[in-house]
């Protein structure tokens, strides 16, 4: 039988199709080498993974109206929201409020709460939640940490996402900073009472509307898992906090490999642990600042030309390296440079043994005649005592400034008492010459009222050198009355101006604050800390496990 042979409109066909499917595959090929030109693989975060972290003691109250210690108030950070808080760089923003209107003279404030916001139950948040909780911050019983702020604020519901809070008297600028501390649940809490709050097992039992909430509590290990209905919600499924009696055993457990962070790492450890991969050394700047304070009613250093002299006398850079390492910065002033009040126009106070000397002079302090090293003035030697407590830290820069003081002929004797003592003991009752402390701005508004003006020095004030200067109290009123920044901006750069001058203290150092975590978890970024927990302020963006995500290219 004869082949069979194909007909020519078939093998037309055929040749056609094999046309349509070779410029089919050149089009996908230069489509997707195109897209191959515009885009790219990109690791993204993804849910889940674990964070271990030491906690140095257990905590004793999980409670953000009653916590104390760091290991409560770390909890505290993650568990609970407060209706504002505040961002790296110190300022205030929303949290469970959205929004906030402040009345024309600044007394009242209204609250526009999240709607959609549930306790970690399950139980929606609304604003009874938060009239029950600044109610126990105003009970009179209340013995907790922000008595004073919140004692005389009215507090008003005016619908169930709406609340008001009204100032007794005149404005007062840092008062937003007090809505930061965490909201409290109405319908577990309801009925019980300032007194009895800290017998309550909630302390141990929290629920809150925080990114993560409690798993596990145990005597020796705290399990907090992912509250996956936050806004944000967080990344890293669960954090665990192992227990350890101090920050030092937790240094050692994590050398040992127990943990993977570390809450503090002292100056003196910073060297060594950066040697290891595996872990990240962060390192914040404190909202805090060391200061030698002087007294101004001692009669040496009631005289201003005395209290300048002991300024100029100081190398602060020299103080930073004996005492930390070098871990600090220079402080300059009364104000923090971190801060938005902070004016770098004003006098620096600079190191000038020089004038130190010829201002000793001028105040009448001369020349030892017998040719000894020291100074007199009508007979009467230049002797001081500076105070301190017994921390290394503070011993080491007692010691500096003795030394350096001794160079333009001031005796100085260091004395030490226990950490508990000094405040109450000496600082308070203002029975010291010059002390060596650290002054911790508890929240991040630039307001020192409360350290210099002259009302502070009654007894139990803060104003411990027992400055008074009625410009300085003048301006310190306008700084802390107006919500116009251009106006505080106007009144602190004066205060600082005088301050400079009288210098009722001098600013040593600002601490820096040293944390390590373990390089497996990424998305940490460091800001203003006030207190340790503030560590944790993006931890809804840490992750330890990512995703491939293909991300288009712009040309």
């Amino acid at each position: 039988m004869p082949p069979s042979r194909m007909a020519p409109s078939s093998g037309r066909r055929l040749a056609t199709q094999l046309m349509i499917a070779l410029g089919g595959i050149l089009i996908v090929a230069f489509l997707l080498g195109s897209f191959a030109q515009s885009a790219e693989i990109t690791e993204a975060p993804d849910f889940g993974g674990a964070y271990v972290e030491g906690l140095a003691g257990f905590p004793q109250s999980i409670n953000p109206v009653l916590a104390s210690d760091d290991a409560s108030n770390t909890l505290v950070s993650l568990l609970f929201d407060g209706l504002t808080r505040t961002d790296p760089q110190g300022q205030v923003i929303p949290n469970l409020a959205e929004t906030w209107d402040i009345a024309p003279d600044a007394r009242e404030y209204t609250f526009h709460l999240r709607d959609g916001v549930r306790w970690h139950d399950g139980t929606a948040f609304s604003a009874d939640d938060v009239i029950f909780t600044y109610g126990v911050l105003r009970d009179p019983s209340y013995s907790g940490p922000y008595g004073v702020q919140w004692r005389d604020v009215n507090v008003e519901k005016l619908d169930r996402l709406t609340v008001r809070l009204s100032l007794p008297k005149d404005s007062f600028a840092p008062f937003l900073e007090f809505t930061t501390v965490g909201i409290l649940p109405f319908h577990i809490l309801g009925t019980v009472g300032a007194r009895d709050l800290p017998a309550h097992r909630f302390n141990i039992q929290p629920v809150g509307t925080g990114p993560y909430k409690l798993k596990e509590l145990t005597p020796d290990r705290i399990t907090l898992e992912a509250n996956t209905s936050h806004t944000p919600s967080p990344w890293l499924s669960r954090i665990i906090f192992r227990i350890y009696p101090n920050y030092k055993t937790i240094l050692t457990a994590l050398e040992r490999d127990e943990v993977e962070g570390a809450p503090l790492v002292e100056p003196g450890d910073v060297v060594r642990l950066q040697r290891r991969k595996d872990v990240t050394i962060y390192d914040a700047p404190e909202n805090t600042v060391t200061m030698l304070f002087m007294n101004t009613a001692n009669p040496v250093l009631s005289d201003r030309l005395v209290r300048q002299a002991i300024t100029s006398a100081i190398d602060r850079g020299r103080v930073i390296e004996v005492a930390r390492n070098g871990h600090a910065r220079r402080a300059d002033g009364p104000i923090l440079p971190s801060s938005w009040a902070y004016d770098p126009n004003v006098k620096r106070l600079e190191y000038n043994l020089a004038r130190a000397r010829a201002l000793l002079d001028e105040a009448g302090w001369t020349a030892d005649p017998a040719g000894g090293p020291g100074r007199q003035k009508a007979g009467n030697p230049l002797r001081l005592v500076v105070l301190t407590n017994d921390r290394p830290e503070r011993l080491a820069v007692a010691g500096e400034v003795q030394r350096q003081l001794v160079a333009i002929g001031i005796d100085v004797e260091v004395q030490a008492t226990g950490a508990g003592g000094l405040v109450q003991d000496f600082l308070l009752p203002r029975k010291f010459e010059i002390a060596v402390y650290s002054w911790d701005f508890n929240g991040f508004d630039p307001d020192p009222y409360s350290l210099w003006h002259s009302t502070q020095v009654a007894p139990a004030g803060l104003n411990i050198s027992g400055f008074s200067n009625r410009k300085a109290d003048e301006a310190l009123e306008r700084g802390r009355r107006s919500l116009d920044r251009v106006e505080r901006l106007k009144a602190y750069a004066e205060f600082q101006a005088i301050f400079a001058e009288e210098v009722p203290a001098l600013p040593l150092y600002l601490p820096t604050y040293e944390y390590a975590i373990s390089t497996k978890i990424r998305g940490v970024r460091t800001g203003i800390v006030a207190n340790p927990p503030d560590r944790f302020r993006n931890v809804t963006d840490w992750f330890a496990k990512t995703r491939r995500e293909i991300a288009t290219r712009r040309s």
